[in-house]
């Protein structure tokens, strides 16, 4: 059986509660009533036998009895009959009964009695009514009451709990626990619970981060091995059959050096050992840089505008870093476009946007946050070949500078990648 889940934990116990006053109050409404009833009927029960008593003892019925409501009559012939509300034609409520009685001659008659209730069921009524007022005065006391109550006891405790939660990084796991103490009775388990699922990722991420680290420090030898091998055997005369393995070792051993590369940085951006050496830097500066070191490679297919009439703002980042970052744009945009490669750079508000636009089949607007993901990759890159870690390391080190990376759409189609950052801080 599946449960519907709940909108509003609070909005639920706060309806929970008025409901429950109400039904408290209609039960007692109803309690009421029943006992009052079961009162007057055994009153008049009382009464009854006490006046068969009598008149089986050979007393008259008392006079006065007549002044306070009662009205007795001794019948030839009837049948017992229990207590029963009749109205009167006068409007008047009467409580009738009938019991068989011995008269002292040995006659048997039926003593009636009839009392007027009509006082005690408008008491009744005006009573229950005052239960009604109370219910309506405790429903709103009771709503209004228990916002803050909710809010201190439940919303407070919720929301400080969410935001230690959420000042939680990768980076440190295990070092921020949180105190079981402080939180309310119902939520220490869960807060106690949430420290041991934060040590054992803290114990599993830096598992992993030893590992990647290990690994990109174990095959940097080998591989740098591989490559200078393979590059000596290029120089050499070799057959057609040779010098094709030799090529295609070469080309992989560069793929496999730059993939490393790509891992060691994220294990140290993970890690939070990046030092980064951030200066003013001139846009147009930077992607004539990146131009004139991929020109050769991108077969005339990379394109630089003219620079503008007025200089662009500098912007604030890492050189290094943000060459790797337009290098790893550029690059996927020579492995999965065809066409020519746009480098541009422009002022957008208070951000300058460095992009690199191509003519390829772009990126879809569902996944482009999915290739920002390690080892993701979009469906328009199947049939190539890649890993899916050189957006997620521009994004990484985009976020490591206070910046950010931005997927559109290329005006006549085509991906277009930018590199947003603040402008330079004023010089002191």
């Amino acid at each position: 059986m599946t449960h519907q889940p709940l909108r509003s934990l609070r909005g639920w116990l706060q309806s929970t509660a008025v409901l429950t006053v109400i039904a408290g109050y209609t039960l007692l409404l109803g309690l009421n009533g029943a006992l009052s009833d079961l009162q007057r009927r055994q009153q008049h029960r009382d009464l009854i036998q006490a006046l068969v008593e009598q008149v089986s003892a050979g007393q008259p019925v008392p006079e006065a009895w007549k002044g306070i409501g009662l009205e007795v009559s001794l019948l030839a012939q009837g049948a017992d009959k229990p207590p029963r509300i009749q109205p009167a034609a006068s409007g008047e409520q009467w409580l009738v009964s009938r019991r068989a009685v011995q008269l002292p001659s040995g006659e048997q008659r039926w003593l009636e009695l009839r009392q007027n209730v009509t006082a005690s069921l408008e008491q009744e009524r005006t009573t229950q009514l005052l239960l009604v007022a109370a219910a309506g005065v405790s429903i709103l006391f009771t709503s209004l009451l228990l916002r803050p109550v909710l809010r201190r006891g439940l919303v407070v405790p919720l929301d400080q709990l969410d935001q230690q939660l959420q000042r939680l990084e990768a980076d440190n796991l295990g070092e921020h626990l949180l105190d079981p103490a402080a939180q309310p009775e119902e939520l220490r388990s869960m807060a106690i619970a949430f420290n041991n699922l934060q040590q054992r990722l803290a114990a599993a991420w830096k598992r992993e981060r030893a590992f990647v680290d290990g690994v990109a420090h174990e095959l940097r030898t080998p591989i740098t091995v591989i490559s200078g091998h393979a590059q000596r055997l290029q120089r050499q005369s070799l057959p057609e059959s040779a010098q094709r393995s030799a090529d295609r070792v070469s080309a992989e051993a560069l793929r496999m050096t730059r993939l490393l590369r790509v891992l060691r940085d994220l294990a140290l951006i993970d890690a939070g050992r990046v030092q980064l050496h951030a200066s003013a830097l001139d846009p147009e500066a930077q992607l004539l840089q990146i131009y004139e070191t991929l020109s050769t490679s991108a077969a005339g297919r990379l394109q630089l505008p003219q620079p503008a009439e007025s200089p662009l703002p500098a912007l604030w980042a890492d050189a290094d870093r943000l060459q790797q970052c337009l290098q790893e744009l550029v690059g996927n945009a020579l492995a999965y476009a065809s066409g020519s490669i746009q480098l541009q750079a422009q002022h957008d508000g208070d951000q300058l946007v460095l992009q690199v636009l191509d003519q390829g089949p772009g990126i879809r607007e569902t996944e482009r946050a999915l290739v920002l993901q390690r080892f993701r990759r979009g469906s328009t890159a199947a049939g190539t070949r890649g890993t899916g870690i050189g957006l997620a390391l521009v994004d990484a080190w985009m976020r490591a500078m206070d910046g950010e990376v931005v997927i559109a759409e290329a005006p006549g189609g085509g991906a277009d990648l930018q590199l947003r950052f603040s402008w330079a801080p004023p010089e002191p």
